[in-house]
């Protein structure tokens, strides 16, 4: 007998299968509501380096996205339930999938790049306590714009060529690329790869450093 394949997130009968239902809603609620209590308490304790505050809150923001992403998921599982493979095409090439894709996209690439900048700024406060070499005001200030600016590109240069991305956003029931999906396009994984190793190879570089920041101190 045989049966057609899923894509190991989505079920015949829902958009997520009931192992990740649970797990999808207790992340969703951590990551909105622990990032918006973290942005309230910085709002309300007044901090000497008010920059470095504002990257923090960023840095909130963005993750606060990936929650409303998660939150979406949610919505139009519930709204699919026990009929998701009636519309799961047709969900799949919706805008609002693509839409949170790019939304989760979008967080995910942002918060990497400011962890990586919040890291190189505090190991270079440590190791050099008194040089000149650490940015101003103004120039973190361009920093921060450069990555959300960074960010949004790397997220939303998939819709600009389907023929060379084809359905990027589209591949799976949660709308986001996932790198060893077989359907995708091979230009489309070659892109999505390179964006892994990317983050993969800033990882490395991060673990070193707090490695580094720990033993310094």
């Amino acid at each position: 007998m045989c049966t057609p394949l899923t894509d190991g997130i989505s079920s015949f009968e829902n958009l997520l299968a009931n192992v990740l239902r649970v797990f999808v809603w207790v992340i969703a609620c951590v990551t909105c509501f622990g990032n918006l209590f973290v942005i309230g308490m910085r709002s309300f304790i007044s901090a000497e380096n008010k920059t470095h505050t504002t990257s923090i809150k960023m840095l909130c923001c963005t993750d606060c996205l990936m929650g409303v992403y998660f939150f979406s998921i949610e919505v139009f599982d519930i709204k699919y339930c026990g009929q998701y493979k009636i519309y799961a095409v047709l969900w799949m090439d919706s805008l609002p999938c693509h839409i949170m894709g790019f939304l989760a996209m979008f967080s995910t690439e942002v918060s990497v790049l400011l962890l990586t900048y919040l890291t190189l700024e505090k190991y270079l406060v440590i190791v050099f306590p008194f040089s000149n070499i650490r940015p101003g005001k103004h120039q973190r200030i361009i920093i921060l714009v450069s990555i959300w600016f960074i960010g949004f590109v790397i997220a939303i240069i998939s819709f600009w060529d389907e023929d060379f991305f084809g359905n990027y956003y589209g591949k799976n029931g949660v709308c986001f690329p996932l790198y060893s999906d077989q359907t995708e396009e091979i230009r489309g994984k070659g892109y999505s790869l390179g964006i892994f190793l990317g983050k993969f190879n800033i990882f490395i570089h991060l673990y070193y450093l707090f490695l580094l920041l720990h033993y310094k101190n």
